[in-house]
């Protein structure tokens, strides 16, 4: 493999200046790093010394010359994330991208040419393009509706033919192969055929001929050394001197691609092996388990595309799997730090989810070793870690509560061994967890009669009725009070304090409601609840964002009704609308600075420190982001790293804001030496909260000023008057609010 050309492994790294950040590089500020599992490889295509890989959700390629791979995406100049096919053309050098939405994405000659005139047609029914044939210059695109004639050269739709089914019906074009002048077409009714000469009208339905029928439908035909090849009815034909006859016979196996590489045909039978055929019709048959596709490489050498282990090779040293890192599948559910690492669980339900939890640590995703205690259990949905005693717990969605000490499951509770109880004698469901200032831990246990559980650190069992039984998140506030979400019922969120004792006579149970004077709460449809450092309360819901601004008056008196945010829309006028509007509220979470990250159904938001400014608007069509709905938010306390959990995955964001420490004794600045080629904003981290900055040249001249977002502060390369600092050193002095306490950074500056 290592006799071939490598000039183009450059490609990327000349091209793309919004370059992706590798997963084991420090993260720029404002840029993003996807986070996908890259295992389920569905499609597959080699170029001159690159094999793109397209997986269930993301693109990656393996770089044959550095034996290397690299994702791609919307953050490196990519299109997108779900691929429907791939196919690259030797003659032309070119590389076609077709997306899930139709979008056409040719690679070729160093730079990415996007086509989206299928993507923009409203076509009734399902739209979408099932695979790519190329023939000279033109790529056949077999689509749900007809077929396309694509002109690669010149970018454009040459034809289209949306109504060749029987009586001019639309039928789905799975698959298509040139042989001499017809082109056929694999389809639900079989392989229909035309002739290709310019006088033949493909647009008239009349002029399409069905060659073979079937009683389920063709996905697969190719044409190869003179001969069509087909799967029909999970058997393979041959159509050879104008007639079909049995090729293999494989009963119901399923036949996973069949292709041309390399001047050699090439099928793959799932489950049971890859069949080749050379020219002189000699065939081999490779044996191999589970793929979706599989082809064959300059240097023969077998790959294939397997649903679990990545891009496989089959080498003489055995089968060597390639696939980036990443969690170990795409679900996420809830976010959590812990041991200075970002955990991830995955959810599920009603579908059961047995990936247990995955492991972010600035570098790398891992996972938990095999455990007999974690190992039953499925559905790991929410997650609390205390900072001190090295406990976390996970409460999962029918198998209890897993308890784990320094990473280490201990102890599985359930029906069995606790006061927790079952729904109907069957699941043991978890639906919020929290953890108070003495480290006792709070458990919703949804849809039972007491609902509520304490399990203190001294580990004991406590259990307390709540006014309903479908509660869930729980998040305490500065006094011990337990706000709890109760959504889609008559009490959406109760507030319960236990007096700090086990006796519970002294309990309050305060119901927030939607009426006024009882919570004025927007909906009864509660979604997320969160705290920020004023104390507030931020509720979101199915109907919009409000806050209550002093929910302490639930306790002492006054009002503590919830509040929409009116924002201005015209300067000196009383005009003004709702902060959010009626956006869908996923999830709030709240950043080192006091600012607000908010996950709705139109992507994500972040609101400033004073509650009502709206900072960054992210969408899928403004940044990388692969959906606009937001189901989760997570920060690593670490770096300030923003992760956004979608139904497609995990992206996250290097913000600008960390969580303030309580002394300058780690100041640290990244880039550093900051470079020509560097046009980003310099990190200063390590900082206490609203921390003055003051650069300076070596002289003590003023360069630049700003105060931090809670724990960072940034510098955007220019100096006070807009232009970029002369080559030298520079001094960060860092003041915090009351000038009590000072710190010192430096900074190399190459211009």
């Amino acid at each position: 493999m290592m006799n071939k050309k490598f000039s183009f492994y450059i490609f990327f790294g000349l091209i793309f200046t919004n370059s992706l950040i590798a997963n084991n590089s420090p993260v720029p500020i404002g840029q993003w790093r996807v986070h996908f599992s890259y295992k389920n490889v569905l499609k597959a295509a080699e170029t001159d010394d690159k094999i793109y890989c397209a997986t269930s959700n993301g693109l990656f390629i393996y770089k044959i010359s550095e034996g290397s791979v690299e994702r791609l995406s919307k953050a490196n100049g990519f299109y997108g994330y779900i691929v429907s096919d791939l196919k690259y053309d030797t003659k032309l050098d070119v590389l076609i991208i077709v997306y899930q939405d139709c979008t056409i994405e040719i690679v070729k000659n160093n730079k990415i040419i996007i086509n989206e005139d299928i993507k923009r047609k409203t076509i009734n029914g399902i739209k979408k393009i099932n695979q790519i044939n190329i023939v000279g210059e033109i790529a056949y695109l077999s689509c749900s509706f007809g077929l396309i004639e694509y002109n690669i050269s010149k970018n454009e739709i040459r034809n289209s033919y949306l109504n060749i089914g029987p009586n001019g019906n639309t039928i789905p074009i799975y698959n298509s192969a040139v042989l001499k002048d017809s082109i056929y077409l694999s389809t639900d009714l079989g392989i229909i055929h035309t002739s290709t000469n310019s006088n033949i009208n493909l647009s008239d339905f009349n002029n399409w001929i069905q060659t073979k029928s079937i009683t389920k439908k063709s996905k697969f035909i190719t044409a190869f050394n003179q001969n069509l090849y087909t799967e029909i009815d999970s058997q393979l034909f041959i159509y050879k001197n104008f007639a079909w006859s049995l090729y293999e016979n494989y009963a119901s196996l399923i036949i996973s691609n069949i292709d041309v590489c390399h001047d050699k045909l090439l099928i793959g039978v799932y489950g049971k092996h890859i069949i080749t055929e050379d020219l002189n019709g000699t065939k081999t048959y490779k044996p191999v388990n589970q793929l979706n596709q599989c082809l064959l490489d300059f240097d023969q050498n077998y790959w294939y595309s397997s649903p679990f282990n990545g891009m496989v090779v089959m080498s003489s040293i055995g089968e060597i799997n390639y696939y980036p890192n990443g969690p170990n599948s795409n679900k996420n559910f809830a976010f959590s730090n812990v041991n200075n690492n970002l955990w991830v669980t995955p959810g599920g339900f009603p579908d059961d989810n047995y990936d247990q939890y995955y492991i972010f640590n600035n570098t790398n995703w891992n996972y938990p070793d095999r455990n007999i205690i974690a190992d039953k259990l499925f559905n790991y949905r929410d997650i609390i870690s205390s900072k001190t005693n090295g406990h976390t717990f996970i409460g999962t969605h029918g198998k209890g509560l897993l308890h784990l000490i320094n990473g280490n499951p201990v102890k599985n509770y359930d029906y069995t061994n606790s006061p927790l109880k079952r729904i109907g004698n069957l699941y043991t469901t978890i639906s919020g967890l929290a953890l108070d200032k003495n480290n006792n831990l709070w458990v919703s246990n949804y849809g039972i009669d007491s609902s509520l559980l304490q399990f203190t650190n001294k580990g004991v069992w406590f259990n307390y009725k709540l006014p309903v039984t479908g509660n869930s998140k729980i998040i305490i506030d500065s006094k011990n009070n337990k706000w709890i979400m109760c959504p889609n019922t008559s009490n959406p969120i109760v507030v319960y304090n236990d007096k700090g004792t086990a006796t519970l006579t002294d309990d309050i149970i305060y119901p927030l409601t939607t009426n006024k004077g009882s919570g004025n709460l927007p909906s009864s449809n509660i979604t997320s609840i969160a705290f920020n450092k004023l104390g507030e309360l931020l509720v979101g819901s199915d109907l919009g964002y409000s806050r209550i601004a002093n929910p302490n008056n639930l306790f002492t008196g006054g009002n503590y009704d919830a509040q929409r945010i009116t924002i201005g829309v015209e300067a000196g006028t009383n005009l003004g609308g709702y902060l959010l509007g009626p956006e869908y509220i996923n999830c709030i979470t709240i950043d080192g600075a006091d600012r607000r990250w908010v996950g709705t159904n139109n992507g994500a938001w972040l609101i400033g420190d004073d509650g009502q400014t709206i900072l960054l608007h992210f969408t899928k069509d403004n940044s990388p982001l692969m959906t606009d709905e937001i189901k989760s938010i997570g920060i690593m306390d670490e770096t300030g790293e923003v992760f956004f959990g979608t139904n497609n995955g995990i992206i996250s964001y290097q913000s600008d804001a960390l969580l303030s420490k309580k002394n300058f004794n780690d100041v640290k600045i990244f880039p550093n030496p900051v470079r020509p080629d560097f046009d980003g904003d310099i990190a200063i981290t390590g900082l206490m909260d609203n921390t003055l900055v003051k650069v300076t040249d070596i002289n003590g001249q003023l360069v630049y000023q700003t105060y931090s977002n809670g724990g960072m502060a940034t510098w955007n390369c220019k100096t006070l008057s807009g232009e970029r600092p002369s080559t030298g050193v520079y001094l960060a002095f860092c003041i915090n609010t009351d000038g009590t306490e000072t710190g010192l950074g430096k900074i190399l500056f190459i211009k």
